[in-house]
């Protein structure tokens, strides 16, 4: 590594540092906000209760790792501007871009980790948050129940849009069951709602589908009353239950293939959470095409210009991520074109602020 290489790098690691530390704080801080009410009316241990911040910041990440190569890359930059380094550094003719490859570099260091800790750290951290959050909450009879999340036992899989509780008594509202068949595709079983009685489940004004193994429906039928005899009291059949935040994007892709095309709503949220897999992790990268040349252009006014870049940079990634998950998710925008939004939207930026300060 050239002694220009190691220089640029080394004016990035503390601000990098730095600005990752603030958003885990600050996320933390927004966490604790909706929780802590709860956590010291259940009276939530130290331990469990701190177990359960470190196991949420993995779920961060898509804002930590992003924020800290904004922030690092925007104020090392202003920094060399400001001292006038950069300008003796072209003068000495070395082009911007090449000044630059290390800050890129480091961007690709960071969209690497923030693919590896998605798909690798968060899920298992959120399954196992679940768990704490199960333990700090827990009542007799049964952990709290999430609704619009699958859970599984055996051959099936359930889904459920609303839960009600009220004591021991348990009902599932707008409910899809799809039975595995050994060949073929599921059977779907989809019922306005659905109560627990001991082992059995009462469904109630629903629809069975059985399909070929081609995909057709091959027999229909409706029902006022049916039942689903199940060994696993419900409680337990939540305890499997999966969100998007604990799949992989393989899991997530395996999910929306089997079981995406029965629900429309259901199949945009899936979709949008699954671009979106796939597109996070390049924001890192693509930030800093971005806050390089703007800190670069702006650099001499003082260091509180890399933080006013960054600060504006950051919002707008936050708000494309925000309204394109949002709309893709509620089926206004198509999935893709919501999941990769911020990706067109920084890449075409960048490209031209670095055509403009060459």
């Amino acid at each position: 590594m050239k002694l220009v290489d190691r220089y640029v790098f080394r004016e990035m690691v503390v601000p990098t540092l730095a600005g990752m530390l603030v958003v885990v704080v600050m996320m933390l801080g927004n966490f604790l906000y909706y929780f802590i009410s709860d956590l010291i009316r259940l009276q939530a241990s130290f331990g469990d209760a701190a177990e359960l911040l470190v196991l949420k910041i993995p779920s961060f990440a898509w804002m930590i790792l992003p924020s800290g190569a904004l922030f690092g890359c925007s104020l090392a930059v202003t920094r060399l501007a400001r001292d006038s380094e950069i300008t003796a550094m072209r003068t000495a003719g070395i082009s911007v871009r090449r000044i630059f490859l290390p800050i890129f570099i480091v961007g690709l260091i960071l969209s690497a980790a923030h693919f590896l800790i998605q798909e690798k750290l968060s899920p298992w951290a959120e399954t196992r948050s679940k768990q704490v959050i199960n333990k700090i909450y827990r009542s007799p009879g049964a952990p709290p129940i999430q609704a619009n999340v699958f859970f599984n036992y055996d051959k099936y899989w359930f889904y459920a849009k609303r839960v009600d509780r009220e004591g021991a008594k348990t009902v599932l509202h707008d409910l899809m069951i799809y039975e595995i068949q050994p060949n073929g595709y599921p059977t779907l079983t989809t019922a306005e709602s659905a109560e627990q009685m001991g082992n059995v489940w009462i469904l109630r004004n629903g629809v069975m589908r059985k399909t070929n193994n081609k995909g057709f429906t091959e027999y229909e039928a409706k029902f006022k009353v049916a039942k689903l005899n199940i060994l696993t009291p419900v409680a337990r059949l939540l305890d499997t239950r999966k969100s998007t935040e604990e799949m992989t994007a393989a899991e997530l892709g395996r999910h929306i293939k089997l079981f995406g095309s029965s629900n429309k709503a259901l199949d945009d949220n899936w979709r949008t959470s699954y671009h979106f897999k796939l597109s996070l992790p390049l924001s890192c990268i693509l930030i800093i095409l971005c806050a390089a040349p703007l800190a670069l252009r702006y650099g001499r006014s003082g260091s509180f210009m890399g933080v006013l870049i960054g600060i504006l940079v950051l919002a707008v990634y936050w708000n494309v991520v925000v309204f394109g998950k949002a709309l893709g998710s509620a089926g206004h925008i198509p999935p893709i074109i919501a999941g990769w939004l911020e990706v067109a939207v920084f890449a075409i930026a960048g490209t031209y602020l670095m055509w403009k300060i060459e």
